[in-house]
């Protein structure tokens, strides 16, 4: 018989057992509203996430092409797909063996290795070494070992190494082309990313029954350049033998097809190779001098301002001058090069043996404002309009008449007080040779579909900025700058030349110029009467020749001769 004790203990026990049953119940209720109504949208997409795979699919970068003379193709720029190597830990039974198998075909130090093992931040994909040679991947698959994992990768590669290297820019880390062609079409060579979508196990590998949403990459379009790639490695050549020859610090050489402005080679000294764009510690070496340096471009202007003369009828080739040695302007005296009188000479004279007073007298019978209409009319003071990056090609520099005293416009007339880019001045001088039609210079021929070059360039009629008897009168006077004047150095057996040449101060930031350095230019074409190409070479700062033109009109002739056997042009005249 239980007693009334034991039955108030009893219901009391019940009581207690009841409160706790009921407690765990509001816990329970107020833990599942919590997961299934208030947290329901992290933990879905959480699910979501372990029942699907996804990762961006990398699209294969454009390659960029150059040609022939045969028209064959050849890639300057392409990705290549190699082999990463990585170590799943999940699947690793002996951490030391692995280490050690992978140090003896990598290269790599053992203990470096294991210490990669330690605190990973993915236990399933812990990065070794990319970019794996044929011969590491064979020997890695021949390990047959589970943890050992190899993963494709695609990375840009320049086959040339250095060559036309300023020219093509190079691609960063983040995909994105940096400077010249790979910046201005970075959005056509990039192409678009893919997606790779699909239902997968609790381990990530696809179910094969499961749904795929996967979205393909479109790959970038592949490009053709005008430029010819056996006339680029001349140019580099001839480049680099000049330096050295003359003791330049810099330099480039620009070869043009005169009739339609396409670029057929573009080298700069020094330059750098865009598979190792880390290494390179002086960035003014990633610059494509010439678009993007300006500088005082000296006597090779005088043609622009005897085209001017010539054009107007202001002066003819035998208009005659008479030189007294000097000119005062504003309480400035402007000398010869050589500091000599001429007495009477002729116009195609004061050309060939560069008068600097015969040029300024040229520009005083112009005015300044029809002077400063033809040099903008031959596209000085404005970008060419080329194919570059946005902000790398420079305007040089034109002084408007409004801003100029008669002494500054007329040592333009010469080359000085105005500034401009290599490129700038081999287009005026392609005006001259092509007949005074003015044309776009431009790098892209076209692009490639299917293997196939199918054209694409945008190139338009040049727009005649001087009449053809003009362009044909300076031509002459061009020829006989190089036959009996200043540009004879320039001189190739059996053809007829056109050229000029430039001897540039270098500005001093204090003041006036350097009295110790100079920039030597010159600028030809040939056949002159009918001419396939003009050439402008620059050498910086040349130290072992007297005056700084005698460095480039040899390396303009040396390039000139290479041009015409090359393209077995007949000779235009006898030896």
């Amino acid at each position: 018989m239980v007693s009334h004790t034991d039955l108030q203990l009893q219901k009391k026990r019940t009581k207690y057992l009841f409160l706790i049953f009921a407690l765990i119940g509001v816990i329970t209720f107020g833990r599942l509203f919590q997961l299934q109504i208030l947290e329901y949208k992290t933990y879905a997409e959480t699910a979501k996430k372990q029942h699907w795979s996804q990762y961006e699919i990398k699209p294969k970068r454009g390659t960029i092409y150059v040609k022939d003379m045969d028209g064959s193709l050849y890639p300057l720029a392409t990705d290549v797909t190699l082999n990463k190597a990585f170590v799943d830990l999940a699947n690793c039974n002996n951490q030391d063996k692995t280490a050690e198998n992978l140090a003896n075909i990598l290269s790599i130090d053992k203990n470096t290795i294991l210490n990669l093992f330690k605190n990973p931040v993915s236990r399933r994909y812990i990065p070794i070494k990319n970019k794996l040679t044929d011969q590491e991947t064979q020997a890695i698959k021949n390990l047959d070992d589970p943890a050992i994992g190899l993963e494709p990768e695609s990375w840009r590669v320049y086959p040339e190494d250095t060559l036309a290297s300023q020219v093509l820019g190079y691609v960063n880390g983040d995909d994105n082309g940096v400077g010249g062609i790979e910046e201005y079409f970075n959005n056509e060579l990039k192409g678009t990313p893919g997606l790779y979508k699909a239902e997968s196990d609790s381990l990530g590998n696809k179910i094969l029954t499961g749904r795929d949403v996967s979205v393909p990459a479109k790959d970038g379009q592949d490009i053709v350049l005008t430029i010819n790639r056996d006339v680029q490695v001349m140019a580099e050549e001839t480049l680099a033998n000049a330096i050295k020859k003359y003791g330049g610090k810099s330099g480039s050489i620009t070869v043009m097809d005169p009739k339609t402005g396409a670029i057929i080679a573009m080298a700069n000294n020094p330059t750098f190779d865009p598979n190792n764009y880390n290494d390179v510690k002086d960035y003014s070496l990633f610059k494509n001098s010439t678009i993007s340096n300006v500088y005082e471009p000296g006597s090779i202007f005088k043609a622009v301002t005897l085209a001017a003369g010539l054009d107007t009828g202001k002066i003819t080739p035998d208009s005659s001058f008479t030189d007294t040695g000097s000119i005062t302007l504003d309480g400035y005296t402007i000398k010869n090069a050589l500091l000599k009188a001429y007495g009477k000479v002729n116009m195609t004279f004061v050309l060939e043996y560069s008068l600097n007073t015969g040029s300024t007298y040229v520009q005083r019978l112009l005015g300044k404002d029809l002077f400063y209409s033809y040099l903008e009319k031959f596209g000085f003071g404005i970008p060419t309009g080329i194919e570059a990056p946005e902000g790398t090609e420079a305007s040089g520099i034109l002084n408007k008449p409004a801003d100029s005293n008669d002494h500054t416009y007329a040592t333009m007339s010469f080359g000085q007080s105005i500034a401009v880019t290599p490129l700038q001045m081999i287009t005026a001088y392609s005006a001259i040779a092509n007949g005074g039609k003015m044309m776009k210079p431009y790098l892209l021929e076209g692009k490639v579909v299917d293997g196939h070059d199918v054209g694409g360039s945008d190139e338009k009629p040049g727009k005649q900025i001087i009449s053809e008897a003009a362009a044909a009168k300076l031509t002459q006077m061009l020829v006989d700058t190089v036959d009996h004047g200043e540009g004879h150095l320039a001189k190739v057996p059996g053809y007829r030349v056109a050229g000029k040449t430039g001897t540039a101060q270098v500005p001093d930031p204090n003041g006036g110029y350097y009295s110790d350095r100079e920039i030597g230019s010159f600028v030809g074409f040939a056949p002159a009467d009918n001419p396939k190409f003009v050439v402008m070479a620059k050498i910086d700062e040349p130290k072992n020749v007297d005056w700084a033109e005698l460095s480039a009109a040899p390396t303009v002739g040396e390039m000139l001769q290479k041009l015409l056997n090359y393209y077995q042009i007949p000779p235009t005249e006898n030896k």
